[in-house]
């Protein structure tokens, strides 16, 4: 890395991590203490707003902002398209906010560079089953968005699929995350009714409201957290028929464990919260898909057979 790189990169690891003693950036970039004190000194000469503590190190002086940057293809690409995705799936004050940006980064590029990411960015799409004109769920959005920001407890009715016709349950929740997943809102955090981090979709939630309540977001919370849910499990087993595999392989639901072949077709292993998850799946292959185990999905199976063959008589 030469100096001018090393100097920029000093900067966006200042901006980034906040605060750095000398000894922490020489190991960072492979030089002495001695160099990094020449490149801060030259960094500063050139107004960039340093702060230096005694002992404590090197940081950026809040409200600095770096001259408008380069950007090689790739960078400018993955900016731009990125842009073009939160445009799609949030409401129309982010919307606003990526055009802006992507027309700002647009405009530090080479006309070479600008006009090869121009072409990717027609070239490429993300398709998303949200729709941005739903101003249902954009208001929804922005609630959540803004109690996340301010940490405000929220509150909402929510309903719980299940097979029997079910009640909705009143929540109070800490909102922590927000995620778009297979073309669904979800947001994450702490329940107080359950006591524990909870995920909830937005389109089972009805009559949300952000509270005057607030709360402190937990330290060490991390977006890795909801894939590492510990609570018990169903096995589920299926013998699917060959003529579907190719199908079922297309998205395999719920948390999938393996697959087996035999001369006949595939045993299909997954793991669910409960059966109800599961279940109608399963109906959606008809006779193609049989039910191996547990037994209790068995005889379900058999009842909702029984019942539909009793509807056409």
């Amino acid at each position: 890395m030469n100096r001018t790189d090393r100097l920029l990169a000093i900067v966006l690891e200042l901006q980034s991590r906040g605060k750095l003693r000398a000894e922490d950036l020489a190991k960072i970039f492979g030089v002495t203490k001695r160099t990094i004190y020449r490149d801060i000194l030259a960094l500063c000469g050139a107004g960039v707003a340093i702060d230096s503590i005694p002992g404590k190190g090197y940081s950026i002086l809040d409200g600095y902002f770096l001259p408008p940057l380069s950007f090689t293809q790739d960078e400018a690409t993955m900016l731009i398209l990125g842009s073009d995705f939160v445009a799609q799936n949030f409401d129309s004050q982010y919307c606003n906010a990526a055009f802006s940006a992507s027309k700002k980064i647009e405009a530090v590029l080479s006309k070479q560079l600008k006009h090869e990411v121009e072409y990717l960015k027609k070239s490429i799409r993300f398709v998303s089953m949200t729709q941005n004109n739903n101003e249902e769920l954009m208001n929804v959005l922005r609630l959540i968005r803004r109690a996340i920001i301010e940490k405000k407890v929220i509150k909402f009715r929510y309903y719980k699929r299940t097979l029997e016709k079910s009640e909705p349950t009143e929540r109070e929740v800490n909102p922590l995350a927000l995620v778009h997943l297979g073309g669904n809102w979800l947001i994450a955090g702490y329940c107080h009714l359950r006591k524990e981090i909870r995920s909830f979709r937005l389109n089972r939630m009805e009559s949300l409201a952000v509270t005057d309540k607030i709360f402190i977001r937990p330290p060490d919370f991390r977006m890795e957290q909801l894939e590492e849910d510990d609570s018990p499990k169903i096995q589920v087993k299926v013998f699917a028929d060959k003529s579907i595999i190719r199908w079922i392989n297309e998205f395999k639901p719920y948390r999938f464990v393996n697959q087996q072949k035999n001369k006949n077709g595939f045993v299909l292993t997954f793991e669910v919260d409960n059966e109800s998850q599961i279940f109608p799946w399963i109906l959606s292959w008809g006779s193609k898909i049989k039910i191996l185990s547990p037994h209790s999905l068995k005889q379900l199976h058999k009842q909702e057979a029984e019942k539909l063959l009793k509807e056409y008589k």
